[in-house]
């Protein structure tokens, strides 16, 4: 009998019968057990390179960041093509023809399963349970190497202790961003079943876990080649300022304290010193991953990896031939921004060096003539797919995001302009000279949608913000009431049903 645990909390179980599916991808068993594992430190930093592989894995597993952070904003439409023989590509046309039909939901029913999203390609997206392998793995890490492995030194066991804590906190800001409300836990080899945990709440734990750790990675990374790909300060940092603004968007009577938070995280990472600005003209680098921009990324290489391992969804999915090696002269792209959407991010007679690098002659084609030329600079001329690393935090982010919450704090609209400035003049667009207030907080929106197109945060900039409930600022709004039930959300597989009496999934889609 197979064991769908919505956690994988009977790990223990399975490991001991051959005939239990094993949802914890932690293998081989030898790394759990201890028997022969957990003998030195190149057990311990194996394991812990795994966990950052799984956490990827899953990313890629499907389209994830468009879909999650992207196509629900309602401004990226298809194009209807018949050369594209891409499954995922198809499902995501199919899928985001319901979105601009109702909000995610037809009127019939024909999504308010997730036996149904499922059918069209999400299921990677509804399961959580490789979610929780890796926070499994990130509290067997922790456990492990607090109990001590022989040649670990001291400031090593802090860091790769400090490490757990990022993955185990990152993991579950991706979860209460998809699902809401999840189940909690931190303890390795958890098998009791548990319900789920108001998401503030799961948030604030992890805000304060994170913020004990903190000081325990390092700043930068004497290899090179761990730049942006392993935990540091930054990272921690940046994460911080992101848990703090997504709970002060569902956790109003303390918004004020979320927004002071951020704002003296994003100080401290400016600080450091550490990051910087990259000229435009070298912005390729940047979405290649491991440049002096990159805060916390995942690489990926096609010169190593293959589909489904590799995946450059949003960069192919936008581009066409010559800029997409389709080995056709006449093909084109498969999706584009709605045209009215970049008319109000870049109106005419503004000058804006993005919108002359990032796009091209047809960027307000509303057909398979557009092309997004953002990811297009890592294409080498025997590749289909241009190469860029998958970027969850970048420099460029953590500056609007303290631009924001300075901005929401009142009486210091100076210092918000001052970060804003700082994103206008890389991007040689005139410099902002306008009134605070909410002119201020949209002018900062706007300026995130420019700069951080096509890196999935879109969408959830649109729910925590609020501006979800405003057609002004979205195609596809949510009324109040849907929003109570949870319909920003994504729906959860009913395999977390399996095993723990205590689950539920989320409402708006039963």
């Amino acid at each position: 009998m197979k064991t769908h645990s919505f956690y994988i909390l009977l790990l223990a179980v399975c490991i001991s019968n051959s005939a239990c599916k094993k949802f914890l991808d932690v293998k081989p068993l030898d790394k759990l057990s201890g028997n022969v594992f957990w003998q030195s430190r190149s057990d311990v930093e194996s394991f812990t390179s795994d966990q950052y592989a799984n956490l990827r894995n899953k990313f890629t597993s499907t389209s994830f960041i468009p879909a999650t952070g992207e196509l629900r904003s309602g401004y990226i439409l298809p194009t209807i093509l018949n050369n594209s023989n891409s499954v995922a590509e198809k499902n995501i046309r199919l899928v985001y023809t319901q979105f601009a039909a109702n909000n995610l939901k037809t009127n019939t029913g024909v999504l308010s399963s997730t036996q149904a999203w499922n059918g069209l390609g999400f299921d990677s997206i509804t399961k959580w349970y490789e979610f929780y392998s890796v926070i499994q793995g990130a509290n067997i890490l922790y456990e492990r190497v607090n109990n001590g492995v022989p040649g670990l030194s001291g400031d090593d066991k802090k860091r790769y202790q400090a490490e757990a804590v990022f993955l185990r906190c990152l993991t579950y800001f991706f979860m209460v961003r998809l699902y809401g409300d999840v189940p909690y836990y931190t303890k390795a080899y958890q098998q009791a079943p548990l319900p789920r945990e108001k998401a503030v709440s799961v948030i604030n734990q992890c805000i304060a876990d994170l913020k004990a750790n903190l000081d325990d990675l390092p700043l930068v990374y004497p290899d090179p080649a761990l730049r942006a790909v392993r935990a540091t300060k930054g990272a921690a940092l940046d994460l911080l300022m992101n848990m703090n603004m997504w709970n002060a968007g569902f956790d109003s009577g303390n918004k004020l304290k979320y927004y002071q938070q951020t704002a003296d995280l994003g100080s401290e990472l400016i600080g450091s010193n550490v990051y910087q600005l990259l000229p435009l003209d070298n912005f390729s680098e940047v979405m290649k991953g491991r440049s002096n921009e990159g805060i916390f990324e995942f690489n990926q290489s096609i010169n190593y990896e293959s589909a489904p391992n590799f995946r450059a969804f949003f960069g192919e999915m936008m581009l066409r031939y010559p800029n997409k090696n389709s080995g056709t002269d006449n093909s084109s792209s498969h999706a584009y921004f709605r045209a009215d959407y970049l008319l109000r991010l870049y109106p005419a007679g503004i000058a804006d060096k993005r919108k002359d690098l990032w796009f091209d002659n047809s960027m307000f084609s509303q057909d398979g003539n557009f092309q997004l030329l953002k990811f297009k600079g890592n294409l080498a001329s025997n590749q289909s797919s241009p190469e860029w690393g998958l970027i969850i935090f970048r420099f460029a982010e953590a500056i609007l995001l303290r631009a924001e919450a300075l901005a929401e704090l009142g009486g210091q609209d100076a210092e918000a302009i001052k970060m804003l400035n700082m994103i206008r003049r890389r991007a040689v667009a005139p410099e902002y000279v306008g009134i605070g207030g909410q002119d201020l907080k949209n002018a900062i929106f706007n300026e995130r949608c420019k700069e951080l197109m096509g890196e999935g945060h879109l969408y959830f900039d649109l729910i925590r913000t609020g501006r979800i409930l405003n057609p002004q600022w979205t195609l596809n709004p949510l009324s109040a009431d849907q929003f109570a039930r949870g319909g920003w959300t994504w729906p959860i597989d009913v395999s977390a049903l399996y095993n723990n009496p205590y689950m539920k999934l989320n409402e708006y889609w039963q």
